[in-house]
Formats: C-alpha cells, sequence, structure tokens
C-alpha cells in the first residue's frame, strides 16, 4: 500500500495510483485485497500492492487493456526490521506508520529500491508508483540538509528511471526535484484537494482554503511542464454521488479525479463509475460445501444471467465486518432457520445494512425479534391441519403445488406494516394466514415450503419462476450483461465427446470398435468442429487392455488427424469423485477404472496421459488442447489449477438437463464454477446418460436433446448448443440414429460453430467482464475475453454504433458484437439507422468501418455465411471472392421502415477477408 506524506501537514495517508498514457484516461488507486480484477479492469490503469496481485490477474488486466502499477516507496521503508545493508541509512523511525524513514542519497538504498523494481517489473507490472518521495524533510530541517537530500532524490528518480527494466513512473508529489530532473514522469498525483481523510480519528472533512490554495499552485506547475496531474480525493462508496460530483469537479480544474474511502480499499470514481455487479449469497458450511449449496445450485444460474456475478460464501466462515457493501447489487441468504440462531452475528450485520441493499430471504427467516421487527415481518402463530393457498396463483401456476405436512405445525408470517407486501398466502382450516413470500422496500422473503420442492425421485423442482422472484425481490438493476451463449450474433453450437466406451464393440457388421463407428458415420460425416478426447487407461498400453491397445491407437490416430476434431484428454483411469472432501456413501462404479496397481495420481490423470496423447497419438500440428473431467466432474480448485498450469483448458461438470414435460430450472446450471486462482467450466448441457436412463433404455434418446437445445434457448437464450456424448453412443444402430438426429438438426440453425476450447476460452471469462458508466452516462463495458454482450429489452438498443461491429435480435434482446476489450456504449429506445454486422457463423478478427468501406476477416470452421444489415448494396473490392445476395428485412422497431440487408457467403473455411464498399439502406 502507499503512504502519501503531506510535506506542510506531515501527515501520511494511504493512497493508490496508477500510471497514465494521457490525461483524461480513468485511473483507480485500490490497496485492498485482490479476489478477482472484475472491478479493477473497468479503469484503464490501476495502482495496487504488488504483494496483493497475482501474475495471472496481472495478465488478466492486461487483456481488458488495463495498465497495472505496483506501489514503491521511496523514501520509506516500511517492514519490521531493516535489512543489515541498510541499517545505518536510516535517521529516524516514522512511528505513525512504523516505518523507517531513509536517507536518499544513500547508495545501498538506491540498490535496495532497484533490486525491488526488477522484481516488481519481472512480475508483468507496467509501471511503479512511488511514493514517500518527500519523507526526508522529516529529518532534514537546514536549507543544506534539505538541498542535499533533493539532489540525492532526483539522482535516485534518475537511476530508477534508467533502470533495465524501464519502468514507468509515476510520482507522489515530489514537486520539489521536477525541475531538477533530465525526464518526466507519467504523471504526478496529489491527494486531498477539497475533500480529505484522517486515518486516526477516521474522520471525513473538507480541505480549507488556504491548504487548497497552495496545492492548486503545486499542481499547476506540474501542468506546467507537461505533466499529467492526478488528484485523489476521500469520500466514501456509500456516498456515490457526491464523489460522481467530486469528480466531474477536478475534471473541470484539470486534473484526473480518482475519488474513493480514505483506505483506498474501496473502488471509487475516477473519469468511470463503477456499478456494483456482485450478488453476496450465503450457505451453511456445516450442511453444504460451496458447489453443492442452493446459492450456487440453484441461484446462480438467474443471477448470471441477468449480467451480474453471483458470489456464494459460507456464512460460517464470514467476517462480516469486512465486507464492503459497495460492490454488491444485492444480497440472498438461503439458510435454516437454526443457522441464524448458531451464527448471530449474521442478524446483528443484517440490521445495520437492512435497507442499504436489496436483501432475499429464502427457505427461512432470521428469529431476532428486533430485526424483524425492522423489517414489518410479525409471527402468526402456526398453521396446522389442511393448509390451502388463497392469494399468488399466478405464481405457482404451472408449477408443482406446495407440499404441507397434515401432521406437522407450520410457522406463520405476516407483514407488520412499513411498506411490506403479501404476494402469495395460505391459510389453514381455522383461517390463520401466512405469507410464504414477501416484497418489502428492503427485498423480500420466500419461506419454506417454497421455492424449491423436493421429489419423490431424488430430484427438485422450482415452484415459482426463478427469474420473477429475483426480479420482484432483488430488483437487480438491467445493465448489459456479459454472454457465453453467442458468438458474431448467433448461438454457439459445440460438440464434444467424452472417451468412455472405445473399447466396447458396436452391433455392427464386424463388431467394429464404437470410436470407429463413430469415426465412420459421425466424425467424417459431419463438418462441424469437434473435440474428441479418449481414456489413457482404456486404450494405451499403461492401461487394461494392452495387448488390444495397438489397433485403438490407431483408431485414435485416425480420429485426431481429421481436421474437424480438436484433442482433449479424459484422464488415465476416469476418477468418478474427484472432490475427496464430499463423502459418497454409494460408489457404483468405484473411484476409477479398475487399472491393476494403480492409485489415483492427479498429475498422472492430468499432465501425464496429455503428454501420451501429443506422444504417441496426435499428428503433428495439432496438441491436446483441454481436458474433459470425468466422473462427477467435481474437480476442486487445487486440481483444477494442475491443469491451468499446465496450459490445460478445462470442461464438464455441472447438472444442465430439461426435456419437454420436465423443463425444470433447477437442473440448469451456472456457466462456470469460479475461484481466485482456477476456473471450470460446466458442460453447458449434460450428455446421453440423462436421455437413456444412464444407458439402460432408449438407446435412440438423445435425439431429444434438441427439446434441451429449444428449450434453453427461447424464451431466455440460457445456453449453447453443445452436443455432448460419449464413445458408447456409437454401440447400437438406435444410439447412432439418435446422434444423427441432433446433428442434422444442428446444421439447420443460424449458429456459429466452435471447437469447445474456443467456447471454453470465452466462458472462462465470464465474470472477469467489467460493466461500468462514464460520468456522462454512457455504459463501459471492458471483457478479458468475452466477445458477445446481451443488452437486455429493457435498454432497447445501441446508439453509436461505431463502437462495435454490430448487433444482432434474440429472444431475450440485443447482441452486441465486440471488436475491442473496451467499449463505451450509449443506448436508445429505438434503432438507429447505420451499416452494422449483424451475424456471422465465425469468429469476428476484423472489422473497421470507414464511411462506406468496410474492411473484414472472419475466422469459421464452416463456409462463411455473414449478414450485414443497414445496406441497399453492397460490392466487393478485394479479398476473397464471395458471393452477395441482397434481402430485404422486417423493420427491428414500429416505428422505423423496414431495411435491406447483404449476406455474404463463400465454402471457404478457415480466415475469410475482404473489402466491400456498401451503401447505406
Amino acid at each position: 500500500m502507499i503512504y502519501i506524506k503531506r510535506m506542510l501537514t506531515v501527515w501520511m495517508l494511504m493512497i493508490s495510483l496508477p500510471i497514465a498514457a494521457g490525461q483524461g484516461q480513468s485511473i483507480a488507486f485500490y490497496y485492498n485485497h485482490i479476489d478477482s480484477v472484475r472491478e479493477l479492469m473497468n479503469y484503464d490503469r490501476v495502482i495496487v500492492t504488488p504483494d496483493l496481485i497475482t501474475a495471472k490477474q496481472i495478465r488478466t488486466l492486461h487483456q481488458a487493456n488495463t495498465r497495472v502499477f505496483a506501489y514503491l516507496s521511496a523514501g520509506e521503508y516500511d517492514g519490521e526490521s531493516l535489512p543489515a545493508s541498510l541499517q545505518t541509512h536510516s535517521p529516524l523511525k516514522n512511528a505513525n506508520w512504523n516505518s523507517h524513514v531513509m536517507d536518499v542519497t544513500a547508495p545501498a538504498w538506491r540498490d535496495y529500491l532497484l533490486t525491488q523494481t526488477q522484481r516488481i517489473m519481472s512480475k508483468g507490472f507496467d509501471g511503479i508508483f512511488l511514493d514517500t518521495l518527500d519523507s526526508y524533510t522529516l529529518f532534514a530541517k537546514t536549507p543544506d540538509a534539505i538541498n542535499t537530500q533533493q539532489t540525492g532524490l532526483a539522482a535516485l528518480l534518475t537511476a530508477l528511471h534508467q533502470a533495465p527494466s524501464h519502468p514507468t513512473l509515476i510520482f507522489n508529489r515530489g514537486f520539489e526535484v521536477l525541475s531538477q530532473l533530465n525526464f518526466k514522469p507519467n504523471a504526478v498525483v496529489a491527494e486531498s484537494l477539497y475533500h480529505s481523510y484522517d486515518p486516526t480519528k477516521k474522520r471525513y472533512h473538507n480541505v480549507s482554503a488556504s491548504d487548497r490554495a497552495w496545492l492548486t499552485a503545486r499542481l499547476e506547475e506540474v501542468k506546467a511542464l507537461g505533466i499529467e496531474a492526478i488528484v485523489i480525493d476521500y469520500i466514501p462508496a456509500s456516498e456515490r454521488p457526491k464523489q460522481e460530483k467530486a469528480a466531474k469537479q477536478l475534471i473541470k480544474d484539470g486534473y484526473t479525479p480518482y475519488v474513493s474511502d480514505g483506505m483506498l480499499y474501496e473502488f471509487g470514481v475516477s473519469t468511470v463509475v463503477p456499478i456494483a455487479k456482485r450478488v453476496l449469497g450465503f450457505y451453511d458450511g456445516q450442511l453444504d460445501t460451496f458447489t453443492t449449496s442452493q446459492c450456487h445450485r440453484m441461484l446462480a444460474m438467474p443471477i448470471e444471467y441477468a449480467g451480474y456475478v453471483p458470489e456464494c460464501k459460507d456464512i460460517r466462515t464470514t467476517h462480516f465486518a469486512q465486507i464492503d457493501l459497495s460492490r454488491y447489487a444485492g444480497i440472498a441468504l438461503w439458510l435454516e432457520e437454526k443457522t441464524y440462531q448458531q451464527v448471530p452475528a449474521v442478524q446483528q450485520w443484517l440490521a445495520t445494512v437492512l435497507g442499504q441493499r436489496p436483501v432475499l430471504f429464502i427457505n427461512a427467516l432470521p428469529n431476532d425479534q428486533g430485526l424483524l421487527d425492522k423489517m414489518g415481518i410479525k409471527s402468526a402463530g402456526d398453521l396446522s391441519g389442511t393448509i390451502t393457498q388463497k392469494t399468488g396463483h399466478d405464481w405457482t401456476k404451472r408449477h408443482y403445488p406446495a407440499s404441507f405436512s397434515r401432521f406437522e405445525p407450520h410457522q406463520a408470517y405476516a407483514p407488520n406494516g412499513l411498506g411490506v407486501t403479501a404476494l402469495i398466502t395460505f391459510a389453514d382450516d381455522s383461517g390463520k394466514t401466512a405469507t410464504t413470500l414477501f416484497k418489502a422496500p428492503w427485498g423480500g422473503a420466500i419461506l419454506s415450503p417454497f421455492p424449491v420442492l423436493s421429489l419423490a425421485n431424488d430430484t427438485e423442482t422450482w415452484i415459482v419462476d426463478p427469474f420473477r422472484l429475483l426480479d420482484e425481490t432483488l430488483r437487480l438493476p438491467p445493465i448489459p450483461a456479459a454472454d457465453a451463449t453467442t458468438e458474431s450474433g448467433l448461438r454457439i453450437l459445440t460438440a464434444h465427446i467424452d472417451g468412455d466406451g472405445f473399447p466396447s464393440k458396436g452391433w455392427f457388421p464386424g463388431k467394429p470398435y464404437t470410436a470407429k463407428v463413430l469415426l465412420d458415420h459421425i466424425f467424417s460425416h459431419y463438418a462441424l468442429p469437434q473435440t474428441v478426447s479418449i481414456i489413457e487407461g482404456e486404450i494405451g498400453k499403461r492401461g487394461l487392455y494392452p495387448a488390444q491397445s495397438p489397433a485403438m491407437e490407431q483408431i485414435a490416430r485416425d480420429i485426431f488427424k481429421l481436421p474437424n476434431v480438436e484433442i482433449a484428454s479424459h484422464t488415465f483411469s476416469h476418477p468418478f469423485f474427484w472432490d475427496h472432501s464430499i463423502s459418497v456413501k454409494k460408489k457404483q462404479y468405484g473411484d476409477h477404472l479398475p487399472i491393476p496397481g494403480y492409485t489415483v495420481d492427479y498429475d498422472n490423470e492430468i499432465i501425464t496421459t496429455a503428454n501420451y496423447i501429443n506422444r504417441e497419438l496426435a499428428p503433428k500440428g495439432k496438441k491436446v488442447e483441454l481436458i474433459l473431467w470425468s466422473g462427477k466432474a467435481d474437480p476442486t480448485e487445487q486440481i483444477l489449477k494442475i491443469a491451468e498450469n499446465a496450459n490445460l483448458l478445462n470442461v464438464n461438470g455441472g447438472n444442465t438437463y430439461v426435456v419437454r414435460g420436465n423443463n425444470n430450472f433447477t437442473q440448469v446450471s451456472a456457466t462456470i464454477v469460479w475461484y481466485p486462482d482456477a476456473v471450470q467450466v460446466y458442460a453447458p448441457v449434460l450428455n446421453e446418460n440423462l436421455y437413456t436412463n444412464l444407458w439402460t433404455e432408449h438407446h435412440d434418446g438423445y435425439g431429444r436433446a434438441v427439446e434441451t437445445f429449444d428449450i434453453l434457448g427461447s424464451p431466455r437464450r440460457l445456453k449453447t448448443i453443445s452436443i455432448y456424448y460419449h464413445m458408447y453412443s456409437g454401440a447400437y444402430p438406435a444410439s447412432v440414429k439418435g446422434l444423427k438426429h441432433v446433428y442434422d438438426w444442428a446444421l439447420k440453425q443460424d449458429a456459429t460453430p466452435l471447437y469447445l476450447s474456443e467456447y471454453a476460452k470465452r466462458a472462462r471469462t465470464l465474470y472477469e467482464t467489467g460493466v461500468a458508466k462514464t460520468l456522462d452516462g454512457e455504459w463501459l463495458i471492458t471483457s478479458s475475453g468475452i466477445k458477445s454482450i446481451r443488452l437486455p429489452e429493457s435498454l432497447g438498443y445501441p446508439a453509436n454504433e461505431s463502437q462495435i461491429a454490430g448487433w444482432n435480435s434474440g429472444p431475450d434482446g440485443r447482441y452486441l458484437i465486440l471488436t475491442s476489450p473496451r467499449t463505451q456504449l450509449r443506448t436508445t429506445p429505438q434503432p438507429t439507422a447505420g451499416i452494422r454486422l449483424q451475424s456471422a457463423n465465425g469468429q469476428l478478427v476484423k472489422w473497421q468501418q470507414q464511411g462506406d468501406t468496410i474492411t473484414w476477416a472472419v475466422k469459421t470452421h464452416m463456409p462463411l455465411k455473414m449478414t450485414i444489415a443497414g445496406v441497399r448494396q453492397c460490392r466487393r473490392q478485394s479479398g476473397d471472392n464471395v458471393t452477395i445476395k441482397h434481402n430485404r428485412q422486417h423493420a427491428e422497431h414500429p416505428s422505423k421502415q423496414p431495411s435491406s440487408s447483404a449476406t455474404i457467403t463463400t465454402q471457404k473455411t478457415g480466415l475469410v477477408s475482404g473489402t466491400l464498399r456498401c451503401a447505406a439502406s
């Protein structure tokens, strides 16, 4: 963290400062722990404590075009004890911060800072923020002593500027030595021009007119030298409108602003205003794990769909005093009543935050009467006997009825004023009523037996609409939503195959291996990009069938050399369980394949098998791109890190399975499991096991996957078209027929076919997407990998389309096609006229539009089909030969006239590019 010393008052403040490439770029100073960079990427530059950010997080910020700078104290050593080489070079100790003030003329101190600079820059930082440049004033009191220190400081700064790593430097103050330097720092920072913070009294206050006049004069000197002047003012995020007003004033004065809390632990306002996009969810770690909790299994998907990030925390281990509420849009608690009793701290915390953010109580309410009174809810005794629903039938129609036992009392609650509304009520035989769904100014509550009912077949079902529930209670503001379902305006289509059953024989002439059946009837027949995996323990010489290995390996080589096949690993021994912290009572297949003498070794499962495939099976120029998790597909964060460190993407897991008659959203998982150090990408849709009753009947049942794709595509596009099955689907003519039905259906869809690895690269960055607003109200979208943004219907249409390639209408809004990691966007209620890319069935590589000339490039795995909207006529100027067909389109809005479009096609695949000249319609 950084400690800013104010020379006149000799008191220190913690600040964070980024390094800039030009006035007007946003900046953030952030010294808190960094779990995710999804907020930091909103800023063009960030200054952080170097030991609180990982190299991976720095890389993610770079992918979003955010420059990252490290704090370094140039005038004080803040370690507990001085290194031996520095012990004679500190004239005094700063008791305020327990740091050692250094003699900046000492060569040993210069050498120390050069070493620290090299260490910092080797981690991937773009530059360094130098703090405490005027600490020498704490001991240098005479004019000669001050001059000596200033000369030494100038020499020290020059040495850092000339360091081999060539760091970009930002200064904290240092006004007195700027004229002595033969170079200009990238920027100079000062704090507290209008609003200040006293860290000893923990109090915010306004700066006096005399102090402001002095600092203004110094900052004007900085600007006169052609150096960016950055000002940090201190206002907490709980007063966001006041922060925005202060930032606008600083811009008006000619400075780059950053306005945040006194400790720089919150995300503040610069030229952009951060939007809280996390939703804080709680579960009880004594009853569930993170991934088995209702918070993750039930709530994550609808929260994620809205463009927000679900953050599920164990209520037993949460430090409530450390929760920064400013980064959360809402709070959801899915808990038992006894948990509230056992963790009373949560009720105390809720009493302080109620009304600051929407809160949704699920299943049970807190038992603290004072909190209930504050919420406007009272106890209504118990219901018993026959219980009948009285109101709220519009919430429960087309759902299973709520199940109340006639032989047990049910605790009843009712509104007690304060604007609380009963949305669903029940009554017993005596006429006593109870509310099971509340809507309130502070959020809402839905109580047992709602919102999810356990069924007799070990499944669960929502008994209200989860999307409507969140809309009515959490009231998350509509925002541009990061989207992993769509590419270039069309729904993504993938196909991936787990290696299970490769050695099985198919019911075809000659009894071929099932893998050979799929090679002949599916992989070679359909030109779609397909991701195929094998299990080494099934086909390799180290595995179960060494005698059959040569024949099976040859089939694998024949599959992998197909131009439309991507290579994946399905592990060595196919572990059925990865997370052994979860006890499993029934192990139908054991722990893994029964390879003699083998004990699961995760490095062997992930790395060694990938190396085997690359060495023995992969053709030249191809390698394993990803691992497909086996069995329960529940790897821990540490296991995921093994794959990440081996540069392997990963997919599989999740619980997504719906068909007509069973379209229950409890079985629609989130896109990913996000951890700070690794990400698991769930399979968008589960495999043929669910459609064939675990491969015991209806072997053509996978044909029903088209129902799944339809349900998950409209009225909300929740998932990609994800074809997913095992090698043993090549066992029967019926199962191959079911596969062909799905492939044939998929080929008829307007979709963008991708390899699974290409989908995984996008999906894994879903939560690392920034959403903010500029000070004049435009959206700022920052991506570290996502290429598509869904603009909800309520936000209308993109207005300044030059920031994007274009957009396509979907069932639930407009799908924006991004061309840059940073996109600034206005929206309007009606579509604007103009030329835009409407869709392409490949990955957009280039889109440059200047007047009527469009330079474009698309990487496609299938013959190109690209549609440009808003054009009357297009002509090819250069590039690949294409066919251009002009079409008449329906109006996007009733008030608009129909427009025309051009469809560009070619049989070429791979990188297709060219230049078009198009006349607007």
